[in-house]
């Protein structure tokens, strides 16, 4: 990336890790393969790797990849699919090098491409064998095996083909124009330092972007959830039409995939949700909603708003107070998510038969909250960093449950704008408890009459199945 004096970027310089995180990315382009079940990895301008493979297929994997040949015609595929998408300035599906459908979305800084986020390793007809042996032949891997393989790689409709292809397009360009303002946010300000004689006029500017920033969030947000609302919405729609089929075949098998499809909507949502809002508040765009009102009330109702799905595993939910009511000033909503994610994660790691305790204690002007379950509990050495984003315990314990990494990390700075801290005490195979310290303050002039059961907290599932989609009840 090449930058000169007056802070002008050299689009032709950039490369994806200078406008995009590449954990992020990473992040992502891992939900994304996981929910759609198709592979996907993000490359540079020559076709090579930036990201680490996900949900790669074993044909393309240990076959395709297994030889230089195969590995050098990868490249040259993903590296011309980029090529023709960028022309096209929209996504690209065409057929790779081994016979299998790939999409290319290209990632454009300016109209210049940077690089491209590639999936698919898909078919959208049944193979031809003959076809595939001489690929095996041509690239040296044993045909045999080969075709074996490529006997497991998924069927998939051309048009779902094309609405996965225009998802990753509109994400990963999302976060590349956030990238990139905030990389040219960056040089404003460094400017400001160098060039003091300028600095009202670079402030001005400054401004002009962050409120820039603040539009694109609203605007990021309504594109990245639109297509995930309308597969949603299709799915219901799909439920409804078979309701009165409810006696076919395969009614069963429909409704069981519906509801998976649906789930990992939720976990797309959840995952956009906190993204965003983590950068709005690192970015100080994000503002509390300070109500006075009954807290212990708000989290007796989200506690048991939780019950029956702990039921479903078999768990035992306990509420239980000190006091019976306390007036204080927070953001309901808020309060609302922190309490669902730490409820959320309780279930995710809590075994059949286990139990998670809600407790509130006054002390010293302050309201402590516990969460405590009998969970597998957290690594010593992991208990400084489960705050940090992006950081999830080990794989041994993410076979428990998906995550993306974010959710204590948004708790923590939801929790710290109430001027609270959160702590965490756990020991492996006994449990974990978290603990919420939050100030007992009020503020004038609030109109709230403390009806608390008309607030609408206990009936907004839909908040609920959001939060717990990363939660499988079997």
């Amino acid at each position: 990336m090449t930058i000169n004096s007056n802070s002008y970027i050299d689009v032709d310089s950039l490369e994806i890790k200078d406008v995009i995180d590449i954990n992020v990315l990473q992040n992502f382009q891992d939900n994304f393969a996981e929910s759609m079940n198709i592979a996907s990895v993000t490359v540079d301008i020559n076709g090579n790797p930036v990201t680490r493979p996900s949900a790669y297929t074993d044909f393309c994997m240990n076959f395709m990849h297994a030889t230089l040949v195969g590995e050098n015609r990868c490249a040259e595929s993903h590296r011309k699919g980029g090529e023709e998408a960028a022309k096209r300035g929209k996504p690209y599906i065409y057929k790779c090098h081994a016979g299998l459908i790939d999409f290319a979305a290209p990632i454009l800084v300016d109209g210049k491409q940077i690089g491209t986020i590639l999936g698919g390793q898909i078919l959208t007809l049944p193979p031809i064998d003959s076809e595939f042996k001489k690929i095996a032949e041509e690239i040296g891997v044993n045909e045999g095996e080969c075709i074996e393989a490529l006997k497991k790689v998924k069927i998939v409709a051309e048009k779902n083909v094309k609405a996965a292809a225009e998802v990753l397009f509109i994400i990963a360009n999302a976060l590349s124009k956030i990238g990139y303002e905030e990389l040219k946010l960056k040089k404003i300000s460094k400017n400001l330092e160098i060039e003091v004689i300028k600095k009202n006029l670079l402030l001005e500017e400054s401004n002009k972007y962050n409120n820039l920033k603040t539009q694109l969030f609203s605007i990021i947000s309504h594109e990245l959830k639109t297509p995930i609302n309308i597969i949603y919405s299709s799915l219901q729609l799909l439920e409804s039409s078979h309701m009165d089929s409810s006696t076919m075949p395969m009614a069963g098998a429909f409704f069981k995939y519906s509801n998976i499809m649906k789930q990992n909507c939720f976990r797309l949502i959840r995952l956009i949700n906190n993204v965003i809002d983590m950068n709005k508040i690192e970015l100080g765009f994000f503002c509390l909603n300070l109500k006075n009102d009954n807290i212990i009330k708000v989290i007796e109702d989200i506690t048991l708003s939780v019950v029956e799905y702990a039921s479903l595993k078999n768990i035992d939910i306990v509420f239980d107070t000190e006091i019976e009511e306390k007036i204080a000033a927070f953001d309901s909503e808020k309060l609302e998510r922190i309490m669902l994610n730490l409820l959320s994660n309780s279930l995710k790691f809590t075994k059949a038969g286990g139990r998670i305790n809600v407790n509130i204690y006054e002390k010293e002007e302050h309201l402590l909250i516990s969460v405590k379950d009998t969970g597998v509990g957290i690594p010593e050495d992991m208990l400084e960093k489960i705050f940090d984003t992006f950081t999830q315990v080990d794989a041994s314990f993410r076979r428990h449950a998906e995550g993306s990494g974010i959710g204590l990390s948004l708790v923590k700075s939801l929790v710290k704008m109430h001027e609270g801290e959160i702590s965490v005490i756990s020991e492996l195979g006994i449990g974990s408890e978290f603990i919420i310290r939050l100030p007992i303050r009020l503020i004038e002039n609030d109109s709230n009459t403390y009806n608390h059961e008309n607030s609408g907290i206990n009936g907004n599932v839909e908040k609920t199945k959001i939060e717990f989609s990363d939660i499988y009840f079997v």
